[in-house]
């Protein structure tokens, strides 16, 4: 038995990953009880009471990967910070033995083959999986809904959880700001990553192309996509990039990396030794730091320039900011922003895809000197070969494409450009079956996706205008970084079927990240972090740091979510006596997890009553009446009611939306905590019941 100390309390909630990692390490908690903590908040407010939705499908393997992180430990073999730290990843990232499906109903059954290189890296860092978050369908878009509906706004349920043009991510952030995982894995092609954490008050970070690797994650317009971490704090960002930023000697499916036109920097002379190095807070002194007027309620001196909405509780976080900028030794200017202004404006010839864009549309335009359907289609065909999975598809062309991003019944049809790619999806196949065809003769279309017309064209000339109208232009200007708000204004959560919700919600401004396309098709990396909190909307807006890392502490302006408060069992006790985990877990078996009369869930199972301290049973994320007496034969058992207006949450989703397990089954958690110091361990499958 170790001393007493006497800390302040700590709560998972915000909870940072040294504060997790330390309890860890001091033996307060172990990562069993650690994942479970979580997994009682998603039973609590995901599947239950505010029905966030941001956590879709739960890790069945879960807790073998906690058992797994406390037996090292044990053992003396952590593997680092992150060892026994709880998290959720995106539905687009392969997670060995889960389902991939993207958000589509396409690819509900698809099941990935291997892990994504960041999931590997995480997994051998020792984190632990909690489930997957919900997007729309193949990350086309931001908040539509998909074959798992989608994430709601831990703030504020009357707004969107991200933009909902661009805000693929919403189910990472989501469960970021909820604490339902003390980090989260998101992606960007436009502003997926960004715009979700800008509603949620997290840090985000979209790297330059190939920093981080995208190794078997499910594209979309592979020239834009990349791989976006949300954390709470900067110093958690710290500590997921020294884990995920490494070098990876497999370059299949990771377009940027695999493409032989337009040399990039290795990862390792890019990265430092660790973040954590970046931690200064002189660094912004002497800094020249310019804002961009149209982002912040003025206007760009070039005519041509979009009209940019901006609500004033923006602007007065912004105002705020600029103080905290100029307090730690920067100079702030107004300035133009050529490079989304330029990015925008047809080319004089009139050969492009913005001089093309049609009427229609409200959305900016992209820029591509490549079909990006088409390129999208074979990005597509290549990750469903390297799956591999028979029982679905191995290609594109077996997949009825109406099933790919289907329209919900009752909802707005979006408001991309007709040019925009996310509207000409029903090309995709036709691409496919013009490829195959290709193998079988001498002409046709290419077989290789690096060969499609105009592929060595499109990338160098990305890259020189990145180098041009970023890189040139911050030496011109003298700038050492530019910020801005993140998004102009958080549309309503009924975009989807009120005429003028969605007509706001699809303002400039609002219906992507600002910056909207030129910032991932050039490559741009950016920083997010948090402002505060809009005061008339309850919403947190952030601005970006634009440059190559993150270079500074913001001050503390996060504020948790409202809906998904603390909950009892989020508290970890931090004055019990210290002492390190040793020998084996507590032996625990459940037998019985059914549904009992009146609305009962009747749960039974044996334990070895001499390795018990306590013994507890939860079910939809609450206690079931303390601690249970166990038999002198080991044998437990308690029937409890299901909480009254919680059986089910059905009626939040719609017709086709599904949850893994069900949503109309309860989740039944069983804790042993064993007297060798604390070590816990669950059955090994958490219970559901219908």
């Amino acid at each position: 038995m170790g001393s007493v100390e006497t800390t302040a309390p700590l709560s998972i909630v915000e909870a940072s990953v040294q504060d997790l990692a330390s309890a860890l390490s001091s033996g307060y908690t172990n990562s069993v009880e650690l994942t479970a903590k979580h997994l009682l908040r998603i039973a609590k407010y995901d599947r239950r009471g505010a029905h966030l939705n941001a956590v879709p499908i739960i890790n069945q393997n879960v807790f073998d990967l906690a058992q797994a992180s406390d037996e090292r430990r044990v053992q003396g073999k952590t593997l680092g910070p992150l060892d026994g730290i709880p998290c959720t990843i995106k539905d687009s990232y392969k997670i060995q033995g889960m389902t991939v499906a993207s958000g589509s109903p396409a690819f509900q059954n698809l099941v990935a083959n291997e892990d994504a290189f960041t999931v590997q890296m995480i997994r051998e860092a020792g984190g632990v999986m909690l489930g997957r978050t919900n997007m729309p369908p193949m990350a086309a878009g931001g908040m539509q809904r998909g074959v798992y509906g989608r994430a709601e706004s831990p703030y504020n349920p009357n707004y969107l959880t991200a933009a909902f043009a661009s805000g693929s991510s919403n189910g990472s952030a989501t469960a970021t700001a909820a604490s339902f995982g003390v980090f989260g894995m998101g992606e960007e092609t436009i502003s997926s990553g960004r715009s979700p954490a800008s509603n949620n008050g997290l840090v985000a970070y979209t790297p330059s192309r190939g920093v981080i690797s995208i190794r078997g994650n499910w594209p979309l317009f592979p020239t834009c996509d990349v791989v976006v971490p949300h954390t709470r704090t900067v110093e958690d960002m710290f500590a997921l990039l020294d884990v995920i930023v490494a070098k990876d000697d497999n370059k299949t499916g990771d377009f940027w990396r695999g493409q032989p036109y337009v040399e990039l920097p290795s990862v390792e002379s890019v990265r430092p030794q660790t973040y954590q190095s970046l931690r200064d807070t002189s660094a912004l002194s002497g800094k020249k730091i310019g804002v961009p007027k149209m982002y912040i309620g003025g206007v760009d001196s070039d005519p041509a320039a979009r009209r940019v909405h901006t609500r004033q509780s923006i602007i007065d976080l912004w105002l705020q900011a600029r103080k905290v900028l100029e307090s730690l030794g920067a100079t702030v200017e107004e300035i133009d922003l050529p490079v989304v202004t330029k990015f925008e404006k047809p080319d004089e010839d009139g050969d492009d895809d913005v001089s093309k864009a049609s009427e229609g549309g409200v959305a900016p335009p992209h820029r591509n000197d490549v079909d990006m359907c088409q390129l999208m289609a074979y990005a597509w065909d290549d990750f469903l070969a390297a799956t591999n999975d028979g029982n679905v598809a191995t290609s594109l062309a077996q997949i009825d494409s109406a099933t790919i991003f289907p329209q919900p019944p009752g909802t707005i049809p979006d408001k991309y450009d007709a040019q925009d790619p996310l509207v000409r999806h029903y090309d995709v196949k036709n691409h496919i079956v013009a490829r195959h065809d290709a193998d079988s003769s001498s002409s046709g279309a290419p077989r290789n996706i690096y060969d499609l017309p105009n592929m060595e064209k499109a990338l160098k000339g990305l890259e020189a205008r990145r180098k041009e109208d970023w890189d040139d232009w911050l030496a011109t200007t003298g700038l050492d970084a530019v910020v801005w708000p993140c998004n102009g204004d958080v549309g309503r959560a009924d975009a989807d079927t009120s005429e003028d919700s969605s007509a706001d919600a699809w303002r400039n401004g609002v219906l992507y990240s600002n910056g909207n396309c030129a910032i991932r098709q050039l490559g741009i990396p950016t920083v997010s972090t948090t402002m505060g909190c809009m005061a008339d909307t309850g919403h947190a807006g952030e601005p970006d740091l634009r440059g190559q890392g993150v270079r500074r502490q913001q001050p503390a302006q996060r504020k948790a979510p409202g809906l998904t408060p603390e909950l009892a069992t989020d508290r970890i006790e931090v004055s019990r006596p210290v002492s390190k985990m040793s020998g084996a877990a507590p032996r625990l078996e459940v037998v019985q997890a059914t549904a009992g009369t009146s609305g009962s869930v009747v749960v039974s199972g044996k334990a070895d009553k001499g390795e018990l301290r306590s013994l507890k049973v939860y079910i939809n994320g609450e206690e079931t009446g303390g601690e249970l007496e166990v038999a002198k034969d080991g044998s437990w058992h308690v029937q409890a009611s299901v909480p009254t207006g919680q059986a089910t949450s059905g009626a939040m989703m719609r017709a086709g939306e599904i949850n893994v397990p069900s949503r109309e089954q309860s989740m039944v958690v069983v804790l042993a905590s064993g007297v060798n110091a604390g070590s816990r361990k669950y059955d090994k499958r958490m219970r559901y019941v219908q």
